[in-house]
């Protein structure tokens, strides 16, 4: 169903009609419940933490020192954490945030080929994100902080992100 469509729909239904769908997409949808929940008490932060708890909690998975997490799942949270709208800043945050994770937790696990280029593709297209929303010239100071520092383990993993960061052509 279409945005339009659903505007038709719901023009057509009464105010107790239209409370009455609410409610009961709030107690039939989780993400309902979380959007709605954040829609009456706009905690950005609070949003932040639960959304970083679960990149964490994917970022520490593995076994027998081999990393098992799953690229697609960190940017599922980030996805769904920029659907609410926070901010662009926040989000940039949270892109950062994982990448330095992902990074750090390099020096305990082995990556996977998929993880490691999985990591690169979330470091461009987090430069991609600034650069569109005007946030570059921060978002590049914060991962040259991430990717400039060589003295521990992680200095080739580090090395290679620095070597395959793709810049914006209008740069």
């Amino acid at each position: 169903m279409s945005k339009l469509s659903l505007k038709k729909e719901l023009a057509s239904l009464s105010r107790e009609q239209i409370i009455d769908v609410v409610l009961t997409a709030y107690s039939s949808n989780k993400a309902v419940k979380d959007y709605f929940d954040f829609f009456a008490d706009p905690d950005v932060d609070r949003l932040f933490d639960r959304f970083m708890r679960e990149i964490t909690k994917e970022i520490s998975r593995g076994k027998y020192h081999q990393s098992t997490a799953r690229i697609s799942r960190i940017r599922k949270s980030i996805k769904d954490f920029e659907s609410f709208n926070p901010g662009v800043e926040k989000v940039r945050d949270m892109r950062i945030k994982a990448i330095e994770m992902l990074i750090e937790q390099e020096k305990l696990k082995n990556y996977s080929d998929t993880l490691i280029n999985g990591t690169l593709k979330l470091l461009n297209d987090t430069i991609a994100y600034a650069d569109r929303n005007l946030i570059f010239d921060t978002t590049m100071t914060m991962i040259d902080r991430l990717i400039c520092d060589t003295k521990d383990k992680s200095r080739y993993f580090r090395a290679f992100l620095k070597n395959h960061i793709d810049m914006p052509q209008n740069i």
